[in-house]
């Protein structure tokens, strides 16, 4: 057993993993809470993109099988969303006139450079729910319900995207219709691309896409 394989399997990670996710979450919400009521000054927010590049490390050590193959896409997904967005950033015609705020980190181009980490990851953790819960074997159906879920997780998201200042549509409140479109469509090409890769069973992603669902959730219930 090579070393990379002995770090990927050793049992402290997967403690380390879920106790780190758990942690973050909650002292995440409290945090953003306090800050929004003004109680406390705002210390979390800033914090994002080192949450964001800690939490993909882990979700990609936690596979059960090492791949150097899986790393190469998740890189390549990382490097080509984030082209996406600059591109929809400085042209406002694939998801509509956005301009990304500052708790996202800095920014290449109008684009936070973790921005990619963060949709490589989102598509490990559909592609873990599609797999694992909703069974789905095919590739093609695959990559739709990784759309679909992807989707579904943006339209919660951006309720809460312009109060913690990740980013904000011009002239809107809310994102308009082509930003979902763009979003199912890119999402499930990715899904097609990722279907090989992301299969293999990663407890750790099924629980930090849990945990991201019950973060927001609350986020939204304790803010809007």
């Amino acid at each position: 057993m090579n070393t990379t394989t002995e770090i990927h399997h050793h049992p402290k990670l997967r403690q380390i993993a879920i106790v780190w996710i758990i942690l973050v979450h909650f002292f995440g919400v409290l945090g953003i809470w306090l800050g929004y009521k003004q109680i406390i000054p705002e210390w979390f927010l800033p914090l994002t993109p080192w949450v964001l590049v800690s939490n993909s490390v882990l979700i990609l050590m936690r596979f059960e099988r090492f791949r150097l193959s899986r790393i190469l896409v998740f890189l390549l997904i990382a490097v080509v969303s984030f082209g996406i967005e600059v591109f929809g950033v400085q042209t406002g015609s694939l998801f509509g006139t956005y301009t990304y705020g500052a708790n996202l980190g800095w920014k290449l181009w109008g684009v936070p450079v973790v921005i990619g980490l963060n949709w490589a990851s989102l598509l490990i953790v559909m592609q873990q729910v599609t797999t694992y819960y909703l069974k789905v074997h095919n590739r093609i159906f695959s990559a739709l319900c990784v759309a679909a879920l992807m989707t579904i997780f943006d339209l919660l998201l951006e309720i809460l995207a312009p109060m913690l200042d990740f980013w904000t549509f011009t002239h809107k409140t809310y994102a308009p219709t082509q930003n979902f479109t763009a979003w199912f469509s890119i999402s499930f090409v990715f899904g097609l691309l990722s279907y090989s890769h992301f299969r293999n069973h990663n407890k750790t992603a099924l629980f930090y896409g849990l945990a991201q669902l019950i973060f927001f959730t609350i986020l939204g219930l304790l803010l809007v």
